[in-house]
């Protein structure tokens, strides 16, 4: 009996990784109606752009934007020639440039034309796949050269296992294209219209998890660089996070590159700004049923205490990778206590399981606050947001949330103020 309990802890642990939902049988098994209003936006913004547009679209990390951007690329995938992948499997992300976004573009792109049997001139293909040396000279000494040949759909495996793992290899395509940006934006302008051509469909982009960089990675990509990467002539939707749009340079740049306002996948409020520190205020019901529908879609009834499910969903501050923080540690916890205890049949989430959760969680945050409790004081007492980098830094965390009324505002997130009343700052 523990085994088969434990079994199913296990799998709840492995079913809350599954963020962002990308698989249609996942997407079928445990997506709910999230941030439809959001997707509606971002269809129509990007439908209604011109030919080269491109489109930033900002939240925290974590609300939700990887699943909800790859039900954008599904449903816009009728009217164009769709490509979506993510930063994070393509380069290290604490590497990631202007320049080799861009390549990582033209790399995609050729993978999804040979995959589809699309003509590309051969010297595209010489452009982004031929100015190595380094790989060139292993690919011609690999053992199994005679499978390789010169077809583009083998070594293009090379060259994105390449750009993911190998530091040298990132160091020499900077060195190739850092002066070349105009000869590689132009062989990606090129390649998309082969594309357009072949399939009659215009060439969407959508690159996720750019806002997962850290902040001092992401600010000079946008700040400094953003002429260059909004230089292809087609369609590419853009992540950043909530907390870079904070900058003035970052948005000045965005603005001179004519994005008005960014696109934007807001915190799920619980409760109203003018409520949000009353005394027994019920959470806005909709949006609390949501969250409590995402963790009891991966869990049996028998795990759950059905009065513990609010308050998990309560503590994420409506951050949906939060609640996925704080569901996985309860299993944990779970998991830790039938391992102890091999006899114990009746574990399950409960409000004492909830609290180790918690505690947990709260240390982790501890150690990121450094000496910042002042400035979460002030936002606790004013909910308006604070000038300065550590506030930026605290808002890229996700100590600090923001909120959408008429007027923006911010709170400090549940677990951060559980830890502010611990240590008497509130």
């Amino acid at each position: 009996m523990a085994q088969t309990l434990l079994a199913q802890f296990q799998t709840a642990y492995r079913d809350l990784d599954l963020f962002p939902l990308l698989e249609p049988e996942k997407i079928q098994k445990f997506r709910v109606e999230y941030g439809r209003e959001v997707l509606v936006r971002l269809k129509s913004e990007v439908k209604a752009s011109k030919a080269d547009g491109k489109v930033i679209f900002a939240g925290h990390r974590g609300c939700g934007k990887s699943t909800l951007l790859k039900q954008f690329a599904v449903e816009m995938a009728s009217e164009n020639f769709v490509v979506f992948f993510s930063i994070a499997d393509t380069i290290e992300m604490s590497d990631v440039s202007h320049v080799n976004i861009l390549y990582s573009i033209g790399l995609q792109l050729l993978e999804a034309a040979i995959f589809d049997k699309i003509p590309v001139d051969a010297d595209i293909s010489e452009t982004l796949l031929g100015w190595t040396t380094i790989t060139r000279k292993e690919i011609l000494e690999s053992e199994d050269k005679s499978a390789i040949g010169i077809d583009p759909g083998a070594i293009f495996k090379i060259f994105t296992a390449s750009l993911k793992q190998e530091r040298t290899f990132r160091q020499e395509l900077e060195r190739t294209f850092e002066k070349r940006i105009s000869e590689l934006v132009r062989n990606l302008d090129r390649l998309a219209a082969a594309i357009q051509i072949e399939t009659n469909q215009a060439v969407l982009v959508i690159i996720d998890d750019l806002d997962k960089l850290d902040l001092s990675i992401v600010e000079p990509i946008y700040r400094n660089n953003l002429k260059s990467l909004f230089s292809p002539a087609f369609k590419i939707v853009f992540t950043i996070p909530v907390s870079a749009i904070q900058e003035p340079q970052v948005m000045g740049a965005l603005t001179s590159e004519g994005i008005v306002r960014p696109n934007l996948f807001p915190v799920t409020k619980f409760y109203p700004r003018d409520d949000v520190r009353k005394i027994n205020c019920e959470p806005v019901s909709k949006n609390i049923q949501l969250f409590e529908e995402v963790i009891r879609r991966r869990f049996p009834d028998s795990l759950l205490d059905p009065q513990t499910v609010r308050k998990m969903a309560l503590m994420s501050g409506g951050v949906m990778r939060e609640l996925v923080r704080i569901g996985r540690e309860c299993c944990t916890e779970c998991m830790v206590q039938i391992e102890i205890d091999p006899d114990r049949t009746d574990v399950c989430i409960n409000d004492a399981i909830l609290m180790r959760a918690i505690r947990n969680l709260r240390n982790d945050f501890a150690r990121q606050i450094g000496g910042n409790y002042g400035l979460l004081q002030q936002v606790y007492e004013t909910l308006k947001s604070v000038e300065g980098q550590d506030f930026i830094k605290l808002l890229h965390g996700l100590m600090v949330l923001e909120y959408e009324n008429d007027a923006l505002w911010y709170d400090v997130h549940p677990i951060v103020v559980d830890l502010l009343t611990r240590e008497g700052v509130i």
